[in-house]
């Protein structure tokens, strides 16, 4: 079944960084006390029976979770196939999860951030996390920005459409995003500035190795032509480092998305408005959407620009 499963998955265009989730759940804390049980044998009881075995090893209730998660998908696309009546995980229940405790950084957090990066020997990463800031998008959406193909220069729009995905093991390649969803989001003319900045410094670099950015360049990249893209595991390594250098443990580099989306609201734009911008999709704001950037996404973007900018 397990294989079975782990093809319909990939046939269905599901994310390789989820599908390699549920394998490594299923491998590590399934298959070892059910692999050997046919799926149509599987009860509810062995399943809650699984979970509180690993709780009693010290796993949390959000790994738990997780497991249950996979076990879930496995079993219903055992239904569809018609192996089971019904899905044994919809009735085995997990530990209780403590409702997490929402992580918000500052506008000065953010900014100290930052004046710490321009400090140091990567100041790109500072505009990188200007960026991931203002526009809120994930890091592998940041890591896959192009210059040509996401950027509309001369009226301050990124299209949001591609994320890099880097699986251990294998090279690191362009997806969908994840939700698979192409969006439009306005950019202030600081943060277009601090784009053109980067470029620049990026061109800078190549002249010294002798060579030139390709024309379609990826905005944040190591390489002297901008061929290659930064990975998503470097901003996370980067950013670990950076953090504890400035006292903010508590902080994670996807935060940066939350302070997007906390503040834009605060600021007294709508959460449909501000979902959109982020990738979320709720049902209401996506009913009205139409593809375009919107005065109200601009005003937004501008609005959250100020907040970490000194000038």
């Amino acid at each position: 079944m397990f294989g079975e499963w782990i093809k319909e998955l990939n046939r269905k265009g599901r994310s390789a960084t989820t599908i390699r989730g549920y394998e490594g759940n299923y491998v590590r804390h399934v298959q070892p006390g059910l692999g050997g049980v046919e799926v149509r044998k599987v009860t509810t009881k062995m399943l809650t029976d699984l979970y509180g075995a690993h709780q009693d090893r010290g796993l949390s209730a959000g790994t738990v979770y997780q497991i249950r998660a996979a076990i879930s998908s496995m079993m219903t696309q055992a239904c569809r196939w018609g192996w089971r009546e019904s899905n044994p995980a919809r009735w085995a229940e997990p530990p209780r999860r403590e409702a997490p405790v929402p992580i918000v950084p500052t506008p000065e957090e953010v900014l100290l951030l930052i004046e710490e990066t321009q400090k140091s020997r990567r100041p790109a990463y500072a505009r990188a996390m200007l960026l991931a800031a203002t526009t809120g998008i994930r890091r592998g959406e940041l890591c896959a920005l192009r210059r040509k193909r996401d950027v509309n220069w001369d009226d301050g729009i990124l299209t949001i459409a591609h994320s890099l995905v880097h699986l251990n093991g294998a090279p690191p390649y362009e997806a969908s995003t994840k939700n698979r969803k192409v969006r439009s989001l306005a950019v202030g003319p600081k943060t277009v500035a601090i784009m053109q900045a980067q470029l620049d410094a990026m061109s800078v670099r190549a002249a010294e190795c002798g060579t030139e950015l390709i024309e379609d360049c990826f905005i944040f990249s190591d390489a002297p032509d901008g061929s290659a893209p930064w990975r998503p595991g470097a901003v996370t390594l980067y950013f670990s480092r950076l953090r504890q250098r400035t006292g903010l443990e508590h902080l994670h580099f996807k935060h940066l998305r939350k302070f997007m989306e906390t503040y834009g609201q605060d600021l007294g734009f709508s959460l449909a408005q501000v979902a959109l911008r982020t990738g979320h999709d709720p049902s209401v704001a996506s009913k009205h959407y139409t593809g375009r950037v919107s005065s109200s996404d601009r005003a937004l973007a501008e609005a959250i620009e100020e907040l970490v900018s000194k000038d």
